[in-house]
């Protein structure tokens, strides 16, 4: 697999964080990894790539999920949207394309563990993951996916062919009975992977517990997300 990318700053992957440019589908794409202080002398690390939500461009809005990986041992992936943040515009290419090229650029940063990588796809990327997972997986099949508001129809959830834990917020616009419970059973039904849902009651499609975007993080659901990373 050949390296698409250029190392920014050239600290130490140890000490932190390592800035990217990567090549996205004919577009130059910012992202970063950040490195656990726990693991600094670890050889090999997991891995959580973030795929956000349409809403959610710029990789520092996905910290809540960043912080709570960290936390857990796991090094954590994450790009600016083409367009936003550090990342160039283009008219050309797609960002269903961008996502697979993050993917690979994630999976060949320094220490990481091949066989401990996660997706954590929110809202809008749980479609984007629908519709790159084929390639993501030829690449290196995820160890486990998370989805976060879940949009993949219960009669598509099988195109993910590894663990799956959802978490949907109970005030989600998808109904959790759809998107969490049934999604889980038909993944269930044809999968030996232990596929499982957790319901934030009282939060939204950010689990956040008040609407908008700026309530706080969602404390149950914060303890599913490390409950399931701790299990790999």
């Amino acid at each position: 697999m050949a390296s698409n990318y250029v190392v920014l700053e050239r600290d130490q992957p140890t000490q932190g964080v390592r800035e990217l440019a990567f090549a996205g589908d004919g577009v130059r794409l910012a992202g970063q990894i950040d490195y656990p202080k726990t693991n600094s002398h670890t050889s090999s690390i997991p891995l959580m790539v973030v795929l956000p939500h349409a809403g959610c461009n710029k990789r520092s809005m996905s910290w809540h999920y960043a912080d709570i990986a960290l936390a857990m041992g796991y090094a954590v992936f994450r790009w600016d949207k083409r367009g936003t943040g550090h990342s160039g515009a283009g008219g050309r290419g797609s960002a269903t394309m961008d996502a697979v090229l993050a993917y690979e650029t994630a999976i060949e940063q320094p220490r990481i563990d091949p066989n401990r990588v996660v997706i954590l796809a929110q809202g809008d990327g749980s479609r984007l993951l629908l519709n790159t997972y084929e390639s993501i997986a030829q690449m290196l099949a995820p160890a486990g996916i998370i989805l976060v508001g879940n949009m993949i129809e219960p009669e598509l959830i099988t195109t993910i062919k590894t663990r799956l834990h959802i978490i949907q917020g109970e005030a989600d616009w998808n109904d959790w009975k759809e998107y969490a419970r049934d999604a889980v059973t038909v993944h269930q039904a044809t999968y030996n992977y232990g596929a499982s849902y957790y319901v934030a009651r009282n939060a939204n499609r950010f689990l956040n517990v008040s609407q908008g975007e700026k309530g706080p993080f969602h404390f149950g659901a914060k303890q599913q997300l490390c409950e399931w990373l701790n299990t790999l």
